[in-house]
């Protein structure tokens, strides 16, 4: 990887990770508890708060992404590409094996009463190698095989992007315009690759003109707030009414990545102007956020479970007060096992859980 690294942190940028993470915590606490407990089935209401959490969170991965381009470009440039692949490796692959072989085994007794019911016959290293190359040990799993593959473009996103000022840069960035992701139960797809490549790319494309960009947007900012704002209005409805995409190009999903990235552009715009006023939290989730990504929905699906068992006729303003109970819970629990982790095995927490 050629060129003098630019800047070796950026507290906004660790910030703003911190923030993402609650947007996609926040994208499984309501929607989960909405599905377990089977009211999106039986309850018409229940879809105003369905479109209402799905506007906000849905699409915080694109958070990720754009954040790992913009690192690419910004941060790590200058490291050599043997360097850079071991640094995914050890913080990225390993962590993620072992969540998926630990999630796997946990799940085993389950895998093994399905199989049976179905007359099949299974093994743990099939299994755990499927979940492995499919993302399937637990629902968020998947965004790593994806991310996995970017890293594996990325030598030649960078030569891309020193061609004609990084035009072919922007030209992936809109991709996700005409190509759109698949969404449950079928997350992982060539189409998911190419919607997380054009967040990726705009990361790397943005990470070399960031103060340019963070500029614009403080130049700009009733506009960008304005495609915000009318962009979440739109998802908001199209959650409400059911859109179901159809073909490559979902209304829903495009409309979910032009809200996303202005939300992007509009929180680094302003956590870099507060940079020195910004809570400790939003640092402290950045440092743990991908420990936070691997342990979160766990502890979220158990609490759905056990609240379904105690309380199975719940209803919607039951849900809507539960779902921030979940959320709270299922953030603040993972982050003090991650610290109480990280605290007991020092540097080697992060072949466990990537901090």
């Amino acid at each position: 990887m050629e060129g003098p690294a630019k800047s070796a942190f950026l507290g906004y940028l660790h910030a703003f990770r911190g923030v993402a993470i609650l947007v996609i915590m926040g994208a499984h606490a309501w929607s989960g508890l909405g599905f377990m407990s089977g009211l999106q089935e039986h309850d018409p209401d229940y879809i105003w708060l369905y479109a209402t959490t799905e506007a906000l969170f849905h699409g915080g991965t694109l958070f990720f992404a754009l954040i790992s381009g913009i690192l690419v470009t910004r941060v790590l440039r200058g490291m050599p590409w043997k360097a850079f692949y071991r640094n995914k490796f050890r913080h990225v692959i390993v962590p993620y094996v072992f969540t998926s072989t630990l999630l796997t085994a946990i799940a085993w007794p389950e895998i093994l009463a399905w199989a049976e019911s179905q007359h099949m016959e299974v093994n743990f290293p099939t299994v755990l190698a499927t979940n492995l190359v499919t993302g399937q040990a637990e629902l968020q799993l998947w965004y790593i095989p994806v991310l996995t593959v970017l890293f594996l473009l990325t030598p030649l996103l960078e030569r891309l992007l020193r061609l004609r000022d990084g035009a072919y840069m922007l030209v992936l960035a809109a991709l996700p315009l005409v190509v759109s992701r698949t969404v449950y139960p079928d997350l992982l797809s060539l189409k998911t690759l190419v919607y997380f490549l054009g967040a990726y790319g705009l990361g790397m494309y943005l990470g070399e003109r960031l103060d340019a960009m963070l500029r614009f947007v403080t130049t700009y900012r009733a506009g960008v707030l304005a495609v915000f704002a009318a962009s979440l209005a739109v998802n908001f409805l199209l959650f409400r009414w059911g859109y179901v995409p159809e073909g490559f190009v979902s209304s829903q999903q495009l409309v979910v990545y032009i809200n996303k990235i202005a939300a992007a552009l509009l929180l680094l715009q302003w956590l870099q102007a507060h940079e020195r006023h910004i809570p400790k939290v939003f640092h402290t989730l950045g440092t743990y956020a991908f420990s936070l990504y691997f342990l979160h929905f766990t502890l979220m699906w158990r609490l759905d479970a056990l609240l379904v068992k105690y309380e199975p006729e719940l209803t919607v303003p039951q849900v809507a007060a539960a779902g921030l109970v979940v959320y709270l819970l299922g953030a603040g629990v993972p982050l003090l096992l991650s610290m109480g982790l990280k605290k007991l095995l020092g540097r080697h927490s992060r072949l466990l859980i990537g901090v």
